[in-house]
C-alpha cells in the first residue's frame, strides 16, 4: 500500500519547523556574545538606551549595592515610579554582583522567557510550521537583537505582555484563580514602566474574544457557561483582571509613593509633556509609521498592509483573538508614543513580536483562502500568485535581518564599556579628588566599573543640591549634550579636562569628556 502525498510530506514538514526552531535558539543565543559591546545599528537607534537608560532604570539597585540606600536624596529616583525592574535586577545583584554584564545577561534570560511564552501563544492560534516561522522573525530581527541585549525595561515588557497574552487566551470563565493571575501580570506590566497601559486594552480583547468563541461552542452543550459569561461571572472576571490591579496601584500610591517619595513620582510624571494637538495629527501618524520602519523596513510595511487589507477584504483574521489583539498592541503602543510627541525607538520594542504575529496570522488567511478554491481556477491562480508574494517578501526580509544581525555580531565596538575603564582607572589613581561622579550617565558607569555617580539634571531640587550634598570629586559629560549643564558646574568648580573618549562608531559617534573638579 502507497503512502498518500500528503502524509509522506508531514514528516518533512516536521522537520523544517525543528530546523527553524533551531534557527530561532541560535539566533537568541547571538545576544549573548559581546555583552559588553555598544548597542549596534544605525545612529537612529543610538537614543538615551546608548548613553544612560540602562542605569537609569536600575538606578534603585545600584545605589543599594554601591552607596548602601536604594532611595538618594535630592536625585530623581526613577524606582518610585518604576520599581518592577529595579527588584528584579536586586535580587539578580545579590548572587553575581553588581555589572553591566550580569545585568544584560538578566534582559537576555527574561527575553529568552518572552520567545518561549511567543512560541506557545502563536503555536495555539496557528499551530504548524508558521508559528516556528514568525518566532524565527522575532528571534533573528537586528532592532530586536539590538535592544533585548541591553538592560532596559522594554524586554521586560515584552516578557509581562507575552504572559498576559498567553493567560488570556486560556482562562476559563470560572477559572477565578487565573484571572487574579492575569490581574496580577497587568499590575507589573503596567508597575514596569506606564506605557505598558497601552498594551492593556489588547489583553482584555485577548481574553473577551477567546471567551466569545468557547461560549459559542459551549452553548451547544451547556448554557450554563454562556450565561456565566453575559451575567454576573463577566462582572467578577473584570474585577480580578482589571480591578485588582487598579487596586494594587491605589495601595502602592498610598502606601509608598505619597508618605515617602511624591515630589519624585510628580517629576517622573512631568517629564512626558509634549502632547501632539489635533492640528498636528497627520504629521505625527506619519511619523510614527515612518518611526515603525527600525522594526522591520519590510515586515513592518508588511503588516500595516495586512491590517488593512483584513478591514476590507481578509475579514475572516479577527476571528482570531489574537490578530486582534496584535493588532490593537500595535496601534495602543504607537498612539500612545504618538501621542507624548517622541518616540524613542527602544519603546517601539514591546510590539515587535505583535508585528510579527499579524505577519503570520496574515500569511495564514492566504493560505487558508487558497485551499479552498477549486484547483485550476482563476482565483486558485490569483490566490497563488499572491501567496507565493507574501511568501518570498517574508523569506527576503529573513534573509536580509539574519545578514544585518550576523553582521552586527561580527562588527563589535567596546567604545563605552572601554571609556568607563578609562575613567575608573583615573579616578582610582588620582586619590586627590573625591571618587564620587557627577554625570547624567553615571549610573551607566558605575554599572561599567562600580564607581559611585550622581545625575547632573535628574535632580528634585536642582543641581545645588546635589552638589552640597555628595560633592563629587569628578565630572564626565556629553559636551554635544549639556552645555548648560556644564556651564553651570563651570561656576561653582575649578574644571580640568583630563581625558576624552570617543564613544561610538559612526555618525552617532560622540565625545566624553571628564573632567577633575576642585572648588572654587
Amino acid at each position: 500500500m502507497q503512502m498518500s502525498d500528503r502524509s509522506v510530506a508531514k514528516p518533512k514538514w516536521r522537520r523544517l519547523s525543528g530546523l527553524l526552531l533551531l534557527l530561532s535558539v541560535a539566533a537568541y543565543g547571538l545576544g549573548f556574545l559581546h555583552l559588553r559591546a555598544d548597542i549596534p545599528g544605525g545612529s537612529a537607534w543610538l537614543d538615551g538606551s546608548g548613553i544612560a537608560a540602562e542605569g537609569w532604570y536600575a538606578g534603585a539597585a545600584i545605589h543599594y549595592f554601591v552607596q548602601a540606600h536604594w532611595y538618594l536624596p535630592d536625585v530623581l529616583n526613577s524606582v518610585v515610579a518604576m520599581p518592577v525592574w529595579p527588584v528584579l535586577l536586586g535580587l539578580w545583584f545579590k548572587i553575581t554582583g553588581v555589572s553591566m554584564l550580569w545585568a544584560r545577561t538578566l534582559t537576555m534570560l527574561l527575553y529568552g522567557l518572552s520567545l518561549l511564552v511567543f512560541y506557545r501563544v502563536m503555536w495555539r492560534a496557528r499551530p504548524g510550521r508558521l508559528a516556528t516561522l514568525v518566532v524565527l522573525l522575532a528571534a533573528i530581527d537586528p532592532f530586536g537583537y539590538s535592544f533585548n541585549r541591553l538592560a532596559i525595561l522594554e524586554p521586560v515588557i515584552g516578557l509581562w505582555f507575552m504572559c498576559a497574552l498567553w493567560l488570556a487566551g486560556g482562562v476559563q470563565p470560572r477559572d477565578w484563580l487565573k484571572q487574579s493571575l492575569l490581574g496580577l501580570v497587568i499590575f507589573l506590566l503596567v508597575l514596569t514602566k506606564i506605557s505598558g497601559a497601552a498594551l492593556v486594552p489588547a489583553v482584555l480583547y485577548m481574553m473577551g474574544a477567546s471567551w466569545g468563541r468557547r461560549a459559542g461552542n459551549e452553548a451547544e452543550h451547556a448554557k450554563e457557561d454562556s450565561k456565566l459569561i453575559s451575567g454576573s461571572g463577566m462582572g467578577v472576571s473584570l474585577a480580578l483582571t482589571l480591578g485588582l490591579p487598579l487596586a494594587l496601584w491605589e495601595m502602592y500610591l498610598r502606601l509608598l509613593v505619597l508618605p515617602h517619595a511624591v515630589l519624585d513620582y510628580t517629576l517622573l510624571a512631568s517629564m512626558a509633556t509634549r502632547h501632539v494637538t489635533f492640528s498636528s495629527l497627520p504629521t505625527v501618524t506619519w511619523t510614527v509609521l515612518q518611526d515603525g520602519l527600525w522594526i522591520s523596513p519590510v515586515l513592518f510595511p508588511l503588516a500595516v498592509l495586512i491590517i488593512l487589507l483584513s478591514v476590507v477584504w481578509l475579514r475572516e483574521l479577527w476571528s482570531r483573538p489574537l490578530f486582534g489583539a496584535a493588532v490593537l498592541a500595535v496601534a495602543g503602543q504607537m498612539a500612545y508614543l504618538g501621542f507624548h510627541g517622541e518616540v524613542p525607538a527602544r519603546s517601539l520594542l514591546p510590539i515587535l513580536m505583535p508585528v510579527m504575529i499579524v505577519v503570520g496570522l496574515g500569511v495564514g488567511a492566504v493560505i487558508d483562502r487558497r485551499r479552498l478554491c477549486a484547483k485550476g481556477s482563476r482565483q486558485d491562480r490569483r490566490m497563488r500568485w499572491m501567496l507565493a508574494v507574501m511568501l518570498l517578501t517574508v523569506i527576503a526580509s529573513l534573509a536580509m535581518m539574519g545578514v544585518q544581525t550576523l553582521e552586527d555580531v561580527l562588527h563589535q565596538e567596546y567604545s563605552y564599556w572601554e571609556a568607563a575603564q578609562g575613567i575608573a582607572a583615573i579616578v582610582a589613581t588620582d586619590g586627590g579628588s573625591r571618587p564620587m561622579l557627577l554625570s547624567d550617565s553615571g549610573d551607566d558607569l558605575t554599572l561599567w566599573t562600580g564607581l559611585p555617580a550622581v545625575p547632573a539634571t535628574r535632580t528634585t531640587h536642582g543641581l545645588d543640591a546635589v552638589l552640597a550634598r555628595y560633592q563629587p570629586g569628578w565630572f564626565a559629560a556629553w559636551p554635544d549634550r549639556e552645555g548648560a549643564v556644564i556651564a553651570q558646574v563651570g561656576m561653582r568648580y575649578r574644571m580640568d579636562a583630563v581625558a576624552r573618549y570617543m564613544v561610538f562608531d559612526g555618525p552617532g559617534q560622540r565625545v566624553l569628556v571628564l573632567y577633575k573638579l576642585t572648588r572654587r
